[in-house]
Parts: C-alpha cells; sequence; structure tokens
C-alpha cells in the first residue's frame, strides 16, 4: 500500500476496505473504522458538492482530462503506478454508479451504458465518414 496516496480515504479507511476485500474483515458499522470510512465518504461527496457548484465545470471532461488512453489495453500487472491510477479511476467511475443504484434502487448505470453505447455509434458513423472521406 503506497504512502503517497492521491485519494479522498485514509490510510485508516484504506486499511478497512482492503481487509474487507480480502476477507479478513467483515462490514461492522459499529467499529471504529466503519466510523472513519463513513467521514471519509461524507467529506469526498461535500467536496464533490463544491466541484458540482461550478458553473460549466464537467466531471467526466476533468475525469478524462489526466487519462492515459492506453490503459485500457495493457494488462493490470503490466502497469506502472500512474496507468493502475487511472485504470482505478475508470473502474470506480463504472462502480459509483452501480453503488447509486443499489442505494437509491435506479436504474441509471443502465440508462447511461445505453447512452454511451449510442454515442459511440454515433462516433464510430463519424470516424467512418472521415476514412470515406479521405
Amino acid at each position: 500500500m503506497a504512502m503517497d496516496r492521491e485519494g479522498f480515504l485514509s490510510m485508516r479507511s484504506l486499511s478497512y476496505v482492503n481487509e474487507l476485500l480480502a476477507g479478513e474483515r467483515e462490514l461492522d458499522q459499529n467499529s471504529v473504522s466503519y466510523t472513519q470510512l463513513s467521514r471519509d465518504t461524507n467529506a469526498a461527496f461535500a467536496d464533490f458538492a463544491r466541484l458540482a457548484m461550478v458553473k460549466d465545470l464537467h466531471l467526466l471532461h476533468l475525469w478524462a482530462a489526466s487519462l492515459n488512453t492506453d490503459t485500457q489495453s495493457i494488462p493490470a500487472e503490466d502497469m506502472n503506478s500512474n496507468q493502475f491510477r487511472d485504470w482505478l479511476a475508470t473502474l470506480g467511475l463504472g462502480r459509483t454508479l452501480r453503488m447509486y443504484d443499489d442505494a437509491l434502487h435506479t436504474e441509471f448505470e443502465d440508462q447511461l451504458d445505453d447512452r454511451l453505447q449510442k454515442l459511440m455509434e454515433v462516433a464510430n458513423e463519424e470516424f467512418n465518414k472521415e476514412e470515406i472521406s479521405e
């Protein structure tokens, strides 16, 4: 576990989550670690609320601005730390939508998937038109 973290989780929360993922602990809402994780998550939501108040700031543009485009084609074990961070960010975006849907009993993830699929189809059509005209 790297000591120079860029994420919003404290080292205590990150350790707790890693232990949950490894099956070494169970989710316990009465534990100090759960309380810290809750605080970290609430602080992250507060930060996102501040971001949302900035006029014309587009979250997907922010996310994509530092993204390494070839990250998706490299196996995780061959990635450097920046590529791995980008891969986790991409994965995290999708998982965040799933957590949103699970918490609020919505189907936003499916709707976004449909919209992204349509967008990819339009982009492919435009790309094909450009290839034909060249």
